[in-house]
């Protein structure tokens, strides 16, 4: 009797380790057509001292509104800006205005303060039309 048990457990067994083995994998139950906001996609970093980021494209209108706003004949030539919605602040100096025709373009340099560091930006601000301004350079210092 005790052959029989022996051989009736080892069919069983083998006759269940062949469910499991040619059961469904993981991968063909995973439904990918499914798309959720709650992570967002990978968004290609942008190259070292390039503001691109939606904060750093807030902190660049910041600093172009205080650029084309300074008075550049007083103030003593230091002119701070913060912008609320990033957290960032800086100071813009040796800010130069220079004409040509009606196109008016403001060189200058500003520090940028935030909790993921500080820099020091060279950039260049110019009308673009009747009181518009662009920002037409923002380049990290080195």
């Amino acid at each position: 009797m005790a052959p029989f048990k022996t051989l009736s457990m080892t069919a069983l067994l083998l006759s269940l380790g062949g469910c499991v083995v040619a059961g469904p994998g993981l991968g063909d139950m995973v439904d990918e057509s499914l798309i959720t906001g709650s992570i967002a996609p990978a968004v290609k970093p942008a190259p070292a001292g390039v503001l691109e980021g939606p904060d750093q494209i807030s902190d660049r209108r910041t600093v172009r509104n205080a650029v084309s706003a300074a008075d550049i004949e007083g103030a003593g030539g230091r002119y701070a800006w913060a912008n609320p919605q990033t957290g960032a602040s800086g100071v813009i100096t040796a800010l130069q205005e220079v004409r040509a025709g009606r196109q008016i373009c403001r060189k200058f340099q500003t520090s940028r303060q935030r909790f993921d560091g500080i820099a020091l930006y060279n950039g260049e601000a110019c009308t673009v039309g009747e009181g518009e301004w662009a920002l037409v350079r923002f380049d990290e210092n080195r």
